[in-house]
């Protein structure tokens, strides 16, 4: 697993979950609601439970030209690394980071809206003989906690015509179908990081080592290590070339 992807899973899966009577029964209403889209739209859809850390995928016609079967269970994963596999790293780098931003925008709306919005974006799968299927992908987390953890996730893959294109990622509401205007959640980009952070960051993706970071900034090389340490935090990832870049690719720094 990318050290981008493994940071991300542990965003999700290690937030506080409650208890619900009722669990059991959401679950396997959400897996109903899963095999009938897959079904119905010949696509894929999987429900990731991230309480559990375990993903449920169901696959419809497209699916199965993947290779697919009718139903997988991945008891080691809330994620679907047998779609990720797939998927260009640039690519999904980029899905990721548009989840990473999902993730953030979600936590500023109240938790009872949250079911109501997805993210989407266009996508590349590579099939066994090395061509590749032009796939609209969303994502939507279709029940949360009271508390506001966000407990089961949807994802959705299906054809998309436009082979050539390209749909830049973006969210939606899907209870009034208004698009969220970029800047409600580019917003939480800037806000990942503080100043003196961001100035880090720049310089390491320059080269600059910690001895020439701390000179240049009056500082000392342990609160140097401490920033560095807490950008990887931030940013989800594990090693200074991720943080650089998902600090690139989310303009935090150029």
């Amino acid at each position: 697993m990318k050290e981008h992807e493994l940071r991300l899973k542990t965003l999700l899966t290690g937030q506080q979950f409650v208890d619900d009577a009722q669990k059991d029964e959401s679950l396997e209403n959400a897996k109903e609601y899963a095999y009938a889209y897959a079904q119905a739209t010949n696509g894929i859809a999987v429900i990731s439970d991230l309480q559990q850390d375990v993903c449920y995928i169901y696959s419809g016609k497209f699916g199965h030209a993947l290779g697919l079967p009718d139903y997988t269970e991945n008891s080691s994963s809330a994620f679907e690394s047998e779609i990720f596999n797939t998927i260009p790293a640039d690519e999904l780098l980029e899905r990721h980071i548009l989840e990473l931003r999902f993730y953030h925008f979600l936590q500023s709306i109240p938790v009872e809206e949250r079911p109501d919005y997805n993210a989407f974006c266009l996508i590349h799968l590579c099939q066994p003989d090395g061509t590749t299927l032009s796939v609209l992908h969303t994502i939507r987390y279709i029940i949360c906690n009271t508390n506001g953890s966000l407990w089961l996730g949807l994802c959705t893959y299906v054809p998309f015509p436009l082979a050539h294109g390209s749909v830049e990622g973006c969210m939606t509401n899907t209870r009034t179908g208004k698009a969220v205007d970029s800047e409600q959640y580019l917003q939480y980009d800037n806000l990942l990081l503080s100043k003196r952070q961001v100035e880090i960051l720049s310089m390491l993706a320059k080269g600059v080592g910690s001895k020439q970071i701390a000179d240049k900034l009056n500082i000392s090389v342990h609160t140097v290590s401490r920033h560095r340490q807490d950008i990887l935090s931030r940013l989800r990832v594990t090693n200074t070339a991720a943080a650089v870049e998902i600090g690139v690719r989310m303009h935090l720094i150029h």
